[in-house]
């Protein structure tokens, strides 16, 4: 069968039709290129070239030849291009998991960034639970996905994109409205709109670890699943709320932020993955890392 060296060797003499310069072109000498066509003809028992001292022509066999053999070069220097593309994680598809909290802090600035460097990457969305993050991994319905730590689940590789402390989210009416911080332990006689222990345990154990180190446990109201659920009842007047200092970016009516003084509670957000990490998951994971590296938490 010819090689690639004879299809190139080939296109360069039919498209200069002169074989000096074609020699010149492929940088070889005139007489081992000659050589080499005549073994590509009678490779092929078809007969490519029409040689007189004045000039040389295609066949028909060799105009035939011709298309055949360019688009053959094209094919494999397409594979070359796609193949390079894939090893620098240029090209494929990418199923990203996330939760609530993400999709209007992290999620949306990092995946722009991505979507600059990497126009080819087929990126599929995935909103999960937060519970229920780890099991879409591990059925591999998500390559990667923001979220919450989890022990006990070896197969996952993860990686700490941030920390972010607590604050809180208080009616607008509301006397600590105003306040540049105020004190855990000032929050003891309010009432709490809580995150659910059943859709966010880590929120939940969290903020009640933190009050009881404040000397007090906090007076529920009511759970809730969702933040902007939280926060339309803060509204409301119906108490306050521990939220991830990221919620300052939902803006709400009737509800402003206050920070925290008196507590190191933070909230670890990670990027979590099953498998050893393909050019394509590295790809995603620097640019989170450095997006966040770069402007902190959006």
């Amino acid at each position: 069968m010819p090689d690639l060296r004879h299809l190139r060797y080939f296109v360069a003499v039919a498209e200069e039709l002169n074989f000096t310069r074609a020699a010149k072109r492929l940088h070889i000498a005139q007489p081992p290129l000659s050589i080499q066509i005549r073994q590509l003809e009678e490779e092929l028992d078809v007969p490519l070239l029409l040689r007189t001292r004045q000039r040389v022509e295609l066949t028909d066999g060799g105009r035939a030849y011709l298309e055949q053999a360019r688009q053959i070069l094209r094919s494999v220097e397409n594979a070359k291009v796609q193949a390079q593309r894939a090893q620098r994680g240029e090209i494929g598809q990418l199923a990203i998991g996330f939760f609530e909290h993400m999709s209007y802090t992290l999620l949306p600035p990092i995946l722009r960034a991505y979507r600059e460097q990497y126009p080819l990457v087929d990126v599929q969305l995935r909103w999960f639970p937060v519970v229920d993050l780890v099991d879409g991994l591990l059925r591999g319905e998500i390559d990667i996905s923001f979220m919450r730590p989890v022990s006990g689940s070896e197969a996952l590789k993860s990686e700490t994109l941030l920390t972010e402390p607590f604050i809180l989210a208080v009616p607008a009416d509301h006397p600590f409205v105003g306040l540049d911080s105020v004190s855990l332990s000032d929050c003891s006689s309010e009432n709490f709109i809580i995150y659910s222990s059943k859709v966010a345990p880590d929120f939940h154990r969290t903020i009640f670890n933190m009050c009881a180190e404040a000397g007090f446990e906090p007076r529920i109201v009511t759970e809730a699943a969702q933040v902007y659920t939280l926060l339309g009842l803060v509204s409301s007047g119906a108490g306050l709320a521990f939220v991830p200092s990221g919620v300052r970016r939902v803006h709400f009516e009737h509800v402003k932020y206050v920070s925290l003084t008196d507590t190191n509670a933070e909230i670890e957000v990670q990027l979590a993955w099953t498998r050893t990490p393909t050019s394509l998951l590295s790809a995603f994971i620097d640019t989170a890392k450095d997006f966040v590296r770069t402007f902190g938490i959006p």
